[in-house]
């Protein structure tokens, strides 16, 4: 996939519960991060640490968002939406660390370019050679990997949010299509994806980046697809 892509790693206010978390993220945050200008695709990942250790962060969020190009990008630090989003994050996160990446720091294995399939989880990795090995093993089983090397990106820039005393230097999302995972390196952190809403796709707020989830679910209930035609969106939010 052409573009660049920003990785973002969140951690839950620690005293919100899981599923307020959830809902707050997707459906309050995440509708106003769907404004923001210049988002190709965006998704929200609500996942859970299966293996390794992060010392005292405990990430529950991971959002991938892709841009076209780097001027793009530009609305996310410059947009009157991104500095409501900055302002809002402390309603729900503890904290968020984004990693504006070049196109050189993401490198794809097996690439699929649907975009409606589910991402089973993702890795941390201490080492990015050890990433690059891993990856490499994955992808010769028939796996999906994006690889992001994350070293040349400061997440304090975002927020002003230190990373703290944490050693990750890649990440992995992976498809792993029913495959075993390859052997675990030290220093690896897997996180499995609970559940993924797709927000921005093609450029455009999707229903539930407009509406929210739980919204589309009570019109996708009740058979009201007309609420979800372009026309219909497009005169109730402008886009």
């Amino acid at each position: 996939m052409a573009g660049v892509t920003t990785i973002a790693l969140i951690e839950r206010r620690a005293d919100i519960s899981r599923e307020l978390f959830t809902r707050y993220w997707r459906d309050v945050h995440g509708v106003m991060a769907a404004r923001i200008p210049g988002f190709d695709f965006y998704v929200q990942h609500h996942v859970t640490q299966i293996a390794g250790d992060n010392g005292d962060i405990a990430f529950e969020g991971i959002a991938v968002v892709r841009f076209a190009s780097e001027a793009d990008r530009a609305g996310l630090a410059q947009s009157a939406v991104a500095a409501q989003i900055v302002r809002d994050e402390p309603n729900v996160f503890t904290r968020a660390l984004l990693y504006n990446l070049e196109a050189q720091d993401s490198q794809h294995f097996n690439e699929n370019t649907a975009e409606d399939r589910d991402v089973t989880g993702f890795l941390l990795f201490a080492e990015p050679g050890a990433a690059k090995h891993w990856a490499s093993a994955a992808s010769g089983l028939g796996m999906e990997v994006h690889l992001h090397d994350l070293r040349g990106a400061d997440p304090s820039l975002w927020n002003g949010i230190s990373p703290g005393a944490v050693g990750w230097q890649s990440v992995a999302q992976y498809w792993s299509g029913g495959c075993a995972l390859p052997p675990l390196p030290d220093g690896v952190t897997v996180f499995r994806t609970d559940e993924r809403y797709v927000m921005v796709a093609g450029g455009r707020p999707t229903p539930t980046g407009l509406r929210g989830a739980d919204a589309v679910r009570t019109i996708r209930e009740i058979g009201a697809n007309n609420q979800l035609e372009h026309d219909v969106e497009t005169l109730i939010f402008g886009v």
